[in-house]
């Protein structure tokens, strides 16, 4: 899966939220999870290897993994992040 490109062209379709870069690539990959580009069972890249080839922050990524897993769109574990079997019904996380 070439993650720059899906970012690219998820920027493009909602360029006009102006969102920051953490909350663009949330977004992105929850679309991404929700219309099965990224199926069920798909092993995220590690955060440091997504930064590295986004060309952004460690925490950029990280944040938007933590915010997957809190919605319950992705499961971390020892090994990994995960995209989870089934995704959830919408629901917010944090204050």
């Amino acid at each position: 899966m070439d993650y720059s490109l899906l970012l690219d062209a998820f920027g493009r379709d909602h360029a006009h939220h102006a969102w920051p870069r953490q909350r663009l690539l949330h977004e992105c990959l929850r679309a991404a999870i929700r219309d099965g580009t990224l199926a069920a069972g798909t092993r995220l890249l590690a955060t440091r290897a997504l930064a590295q080839e986004l060309g952004i922050a460690r925490n950029t990524v990280l944040y938007a993994y933590e915010q997957l897993a809190c919605e319950g769109f992705v499961i971390p574990d020892r090994r990994g992040t995960v995209v989870a079997g089934i995704a959830p019904a919408r629901r917010t996380c944090g204050p």
